[in-house]
C-alpha cells in the first residue's frame, strides 16, 4: 500500500467501509494515519432504534460524539464527500456549525446535510437550523460541486461567491430567505437542479440563462409561476397544481418530461388536466418521451356525445414525441357515465410521430361494471407511426372502449395492442384488483379483434406466489 502513489491510496481506501478503513491503522505504524485520508465521510444517524425519549437522546449523543471524534482525527485531505443524516434539536446549532466548518475547510466536493432523514416530505417546522452558504465561499477558491440540503434554512443575497464549480443543487424542505436567482446567478455550470417542498418562494422566475442545466425538478412548491431560460435542458419534472404558467425558454433539446398535476377542489379544473400539457405548457413541445399523471373527478352522471369536439386546440404540435405515458385517476359514481378520458382521442392528433402509447387507469367508483353497448368509434386523426398500445386498469368501461375503438381504427401500422385488467398505477390500493370480470374482458377483446382485424392481447394475471 505504501508503495502506491499518494493519489491512488485514497481510491483504494474508498473501496472499504469507513470502519474497515479505520482498522487498517492496526496493520503497521506506517499505516496508522492512512485512514485519515478516507475520501467519503458518510454518517447516518437515522437508523430505527428505541422510541423512548431518554434512549433517543443517548443515541443522538453517541452519534454526535462519533462524528466529532472522526472529523477531529481526519486530516481533511482528499475529502470528496461529507454527508450527515440525523435529527438535531435546535440547541445543537453549534454541532452543525462544527461539522460544516470541517467540510468547508476540507473543501469537500460533495456536501449532503439531511436533518429530516426519516420523513422527506414532512412539513417544514417553524424553527429549523440555519445552513451558512457563505461558508462555502470563504475558502481561497471555489470547491463545492454537489450540494444537497434537507430541512434547513438558507439566506441568499447578491454576492454569493463559491458556487462557480457547482454542478448539482438539491434543496428539499428548505426555508429560502431571499431571491433564489441571486444564488443561481453564480452557478454558471449547474447541470442538475431539484427544488422540493421549499418555502419562501412565490415565483420561480429566473432571468439569467442556465446554459449547462440538463435536469430540472420542481415538486410541491407553493408558487405562482415557473420561468427558466434553459436551452440545453434534456429532462424536466414537475409536480404541483395545474393553473400556474410554466415557461421554459429555448427548450429545444428536451428528451424526457414528467408532469404530475394535483387534484383541485374545482371539478371543471380536474377535467381539463389531460390536455393541460398540450395547450397549457407549449414550451415542452420538443419532448421525445412524456409522462403525465392526472386526476379527474365528476360528481354528475354526464356523457357528452360531442366530447371529441370540446377540447381546446393546442398552441403547437408535439412533432418529436415518440413515447407517451398517462397515469389517470378518475373519481366518479359510475365509470360508464364519465367521458373524460375521451379527450385523449383528439389530443393524440397533436403528436403525429407517436410510436408508443401507455395508458394506466384507476377508477375510484361507487358502481362499476363492463359496458355492454356497441360503442362509437370516434373519427380520429390517422396515426401512421403508432406501433404499440398498452392499457392497464382496463375494465371495458364505456370511455375505455370507445377510446380504444378510435385508436384501432386510426392506427394503420399497429403491431401490439395489450390490455391489462389489473391496475398498475403506483401506490394504488390492492382492493382495486379484486373481483375483476376477466372472462367478460377476454370476450370483448375477441369480438373487437375480429371487428378491426387486429390482435388484442389480454395480459395474464400475475402468478400467485406460494
Amino acid at each position: 500500500m505504501e508503495d502506491l502513489p499518494e493519489e491512488i491510496q485514497p481510491l483504494v481506501l474508498s473501496l472499504l467501509s469507513l470502519k474497515e478503513a479505520a482498522r487498517t491503522s492496526l496493520v503497521s505504524r506506517s499505516w496508522r494515519k492512512l485512514w485519515t485520508r478516507y475520501p467519503n465521510l458518510c454518517f447516518d444517524g437515522s437508523k430505527d432504534g428505541s422510541t423512548d425519549t431518554d434512549s433517543v437522546k443517548i443515541e443522538r449523543a453517541k452519534f454526535i460524539e462519533t462524528v466529532d471524534s472522526i472529523i477531529q482525527q481526519h486530516s481533511g485531505m482528499g475529502l470528496e464527500k461529507f454527508s450527515v443524516r440525523c435529527s438535531l434539536p435546535m440547541d445543537s446549532s453549534d454541532v452543525l456549525n462544527r461539522w460544516i466548518c470541517f467540510a468547508t475547510a476540507s473543501k469537500a466536493k460533495t456536501i449532503d446535510v439531511n436533518l429530516s432523514p426519516k420523513g422527506n416530505y414532512v412539513v417544514l417546522t417553524k424553527q429549523v437550523h440555519y445552513f451558512p452558504l457563505e461558508a462555502l465561499g470563504a475558502q481561497d477558491r471555489p470547491f463545492i460541486q454537489c450540494l444537497f440540503l434537507t430541512n434547513v434554512s438558507i439566506k441568499l443575497h447578491l454576492d454569493m461567491p463559491g458556487f462557480t464549480k457547482l454542478r448539482s443543487l438539491h434543496l428539499h424542505n428548505i426555508e429560502i430567505i431571499g431571491d433564489l436567482s441571486s444564488l443561481l446567478l453564480n452557478c454558471s455550470i449547474l447541470e442538475n437542479l431539484e427544488l422540493i417542498a421549499c418555502s419562501g418562494v412565490a415565483d420561480l422566475n429566473i432571468p439569467q440563462q442556465l446554459d449547462k442545466l440538463r435536469h430540472l425538478l420542481i415538486s410541491n412548491m407553493r408558487i405562482q409561476m415557473v420561468e427558466f431560460h434553459v436551452p440545453f435542458l434534456s429532462h424536466f419534472e414537475y409536480k404541483g397544481g395545474t393553473a400556474i404558467p410554466i415557461v421554459l425558454h429555448g427548450c429545444s433539446r428536451l428528451q424526457k418530461a414528467a408532469l404530475s398535476f394535483h387534484q383541485t377542489w374545482l371539478e371543471e379544473d380536474n377535467n381539463k388536466v389531460l390536455g393541460h400539457v398540450f395547450h397549457g405548457i407549449p414550451t415542452v413541445s420538443a419532448v421525445e418521451m412524456l409522462h403525465v399523471h392526472a386526476n379527474m373527478r365528476s360528481n354528475h352522471l354526464v356523457w357528452s356525445p360531442q366530447v371529441h369536439t370540446l377540447t381546446t386546440r393546442p398552441a403547437c404540435m408535439f412533432l418529436n414525441l415518440r413515447h407517451l405515458t398517462y397515469e389517470i385517476l378518475v373519481s366518479t359514481k359510475n365509470p360508464n357515465s364519465h367521458s373524460g378520458i375521451l379527450q385523449l382521442s383528439q389530443y393524440l392528433a397533436f403528436a403525429p410521430q407517436l410510436e408508443a402509447l401507455e395508458l394506466h387507469m384507476l377508477y375510484y367508483l361507487s358502481v362499476g361494471r363492463c359496458w355492454r353497448g356497441e360503442g362509437v368509434s370516434y373519427c380520429m386523426h390517422r396515426h401512421d407511426h403508432l406501433k404499440t398500445v398498452y392499457m392497464s386498469g382496463f375494465r371495458c368501461y364505456r370511455a375505455q372502449v370507445e377510446l380504444l375503438y378510435g385508436i384501432l381504427g386510426a392506427g394503420s401500422v399497429l403491431e401490439h395492442v395489450t390490455i391489462e385488467p389489473m391496475v398498475r398505477v403506483p401506490c394504488s390500493p390492492e382492493s382495486m384488483n379484486f373481483g375483476i370480470p376477466r372472462d367478460e374482458i377476454c370476450e370483448w377483446a375477441n369480438r373487437t379483434s375480429q371487428r378491426f382485424g387486429k390482435a388484442i392481447i389480454v395480459a395474464e394475471r400475475p402468478q400467485q406466489q406460494c
